[in-house]
């Protein structure tokens, strides 16, 4: 039964090379759900995966490889073509082809009028595949390529419309930045293999606690660049400057790629290495420390912007932030339901966020939108459940999650105090941007009356109804996932710490961040005004991102463009050029000094050929 796993990457795959060899061969209809096909068909092995594992005792479920073909073979080392089918990579894959089918059948009905429709479809099957590889990997070159491959789909995707400089820009922005988390993980490899002379994972970790002691220098040093790959691609400070100008690309991209499945990788590759970063507690407070941070930065930003999709996408930051600080504490299972359930009310608020936009005509400032809740009722609905379930409130999937988190960020077994404190005021924080946005949106009178705003087609709607379902009861699958979860974590579940005063603290901090916003948008304008010019630095540097990419552009774009420049005029010009110019020149000059022997006269060519032989023979005589 678990050969059948394959299917799961090579039906995208066949979706991925078929469109982009036939595409423009087939109709729009055929192609979108040839596309929605695959990746349907690869979420259904995945449940087939699922219910086979369910069928074997708990500790039986682990480490089951399948092996493709050798593909690498020498002496002592051997690199084969495997997967890994496992109660993590079916869990991770749920959430994949699950919501990425959603998405694949909603962009349908949001990319239909684009002249580069299939295209878009072949790149989406494309990422898929790459996702999933990077899942299903057995050992870390696969998952490596699986992350490069990721990589790429991400820069084709957010760069998709060609013709518009800024999603050109973003796209690059976005493939130098993992680029750079690549390189972490590349080296974290080759330091894996010097140590253990094998990339099997099976075999990496079941060694991992008797080849280092906890805290010592290889294995924080592992851990460490290990960790540059996953903040690059989950977008943590301070590689976190790409995935808000990733919004550039279609919103069914940010659902996919910036919400459900690719800022999430970096989550699963710390929840995959666990026995590793376990043996480095110094990187798991680390972990908890940037989460923690990451979370509160992202979330500040988040309050003060006005496209709808960059709030989102602060959002998306934050809430990454908190399932690093789930696993930073210890509780890896935590972090994965989180990220379950984000996945469920992210995507829903993106695709909600894309159907506003397909509704007003293209607009994304939320200063012009307001009213939508009659023209788009469906919409209207299932945001405000988004917005429930990502605000926290109590009964909602994100409520069990976050406040899992939130418990263990103190009780947990690298938690704090300051951890704890931190959460909580990151909690408020989304209560406030969530329902900012979503009173801005759909509240109160339009703010553009020439826009008329419709509802979106059933093909888009239908995925915002099973999403918002599943946003609203996703929360009541924590203990299932706990436990489906725990054989990849030891065995251990999450301990449920019945601390009253903790719990009532971070839901009264969830509504307080919602009331802040009722009491700002809808009683009344005059109160932000007055914020505003009160806390008018305050205020500049949120809306300016605290000027991180100013500072970037200072301290590293401008010092080497500078240098470039340097390079170019100095040493390329003046060094390189001219020297190459010289020797030509010399070469030349030298040709002219001699050139009068070149006359064309015999008798000089003969003169010279006797004097030359009568010179050879004076030097044979006489030396």
């Amino acid at each position: 039964m678990y050969s059948l796993s394959w299917l799961i990457l090579f039906l995208p795959l066949a979706g991925f090379l078929v469109l982009s060899w036939f595409g423009n061969r087939m109709p729009k209809f055929i192609a979108g759900w040839f596309a929605c096909a695959t990746v349907g068909g690869a979420f259904l092995v995945t449940l087939l995966m699922l219910a086979q594992l369910y069928t074997e005792n708990p500790a039986d479920r682990l480490n089951h490889i399948q092996t493709l073909y050798p593909w690498v073979v020498s002496e002592g080392f051997s690199l084969n073509l495997s997967i890994l089918v496992d109660p993590l990579s079916v869990f991770m894959l749920l959430v994949v082809t699950g919501v990425g089918c959603l998405i694949h059948v909603y962009s349908i009905g949001y990319m239909h009028h684009d002249k580069e429709f299939r295209r878009f479809f072949a790149y989406m099957n494309l990422f898929i595949f790459a996702m999933s590889l990077l899942v299903l990997a057995a050992d870390f070159f696969f998952l490596i390529v699986g992350w490069a491959l990721v990589g790429l789909a991400s820069y084709l995707l957010i760069g998709f419309w060609t013709e518009k400089k800024s999603a050109v820009l973003a796209a690059r922005k976005a493939f130098v930045m993992n680029v750079i988390g690549d390189v972490g993980m590349v080296i974290a490899a080759f330091m894996i293999f010097e140590q253990f002379g094998t990339l099997n994972y099976v075999d990496v970790f079941k060694a991992a606690p008797t080849a280092f002691f906890p805290n010592d220098d290889s294995i924080l040093l592992i851990t460490f660049l290990l960790l540059v790959g996953a903040f690059a691609k989950s977008a943590q400070i301070p590689l976190h400057t790409w995935l808000p100008d990733a919004m550039e690309g279609p919103t069914p991209v940010s659902a996919l790629i910036h919400a459900a499945t690719m800022v999430t990788a970096g989550v699963y590759l710390v929840a995959r290495c666990n026995a590793l970063f376990t043996m480095a507690p110094f990187t798991m407070y680390l972990i908890a420390a940037v989460g923690v941070i990451t979370a509160l930065f992202a979330g500040s930003i988040g309050m003060v912007q006005y496209d709808i999709k960059r709030v989102i996408a602060y959002s998306t930051m934050s809430q990454i932030g908190f399932m690093f600080l789930a696993v930073g504490v210890g509780v890896f299972s935590v972090g994965m339901f989180h990220l379950m359930t984000h996945a469920f009310f992210k995507a829903l608020l993106f695709l909600g966020a894309g159907s506003v936009i397909h509704g007003m005509k293209d607009e994304q400032d939320i200063r012009k939108m307001g009213g939508l809740r009659y023209a788009m009722p469906i919409t209207f609905i299932t945001f405000l459940i988004a917005a429930l379930a990502l605000a926290g409130f109590p009964l909602t999937a994100g409520f069990f999650s976050k406040e899992e988190i939130v418990m263990n960020a103190y009780h947990g077994q690298y938690g704090n105090f300051v951890f704890w404190g931190l959460a909580i005021v990151a909690v408020g924080m989304t209560g406030f941007y969530t329902f900012r946005l979503f009173f801005y949106t759909f509240m109160g009178q339009s703010r553009t009356p020439e826009a008329h705003p419709h509802e979106s087609p059933m093909v888009m709607t239908a995925p915002l109804m099973v999403l918002a379902g599943l946003s609203l009861l996703g929360g009541f699958l924590g203990p299932w996932a706990h436990d489906f979860l725990s054989p990849v974590f030891g065995g251990a579940l999450p301990v449920h710490h019945d601390d009253a005063m903790l719990e009532i603290i971070a839901v009264a901090a969830a509504l307080g961040g919602i009331l802040t916003a009722v009491a700002i948008y809808m009683t009344g304008k005059d109160q932000l005004a007055f914020a505003k010019q009160m806390l008018a630095p305050i205020y500049e540097a949120l809306f300016n991102k605290y000027y991180v990419d100013e500072i970037y552009d200072f301290l590293i774009v401008k010092p080497v463009k500078g240098i470039g420049k340097f390079m170019e005029e100095r040493a390329e010009k003046l060094g390189i050029d001219f020297s190459v110019d010289e020797v030509g020149r010399q070469v030349r000059e030298v040709s002219r000094g001699i050139s009068f022997w070149q006359s064309g006269k015999v008798r000089l060519y003969a003169l010279n050929m006797v004097a030359g032989m009568v010179t050879v023979l004076l030097f044979v005589i006489f030396m």
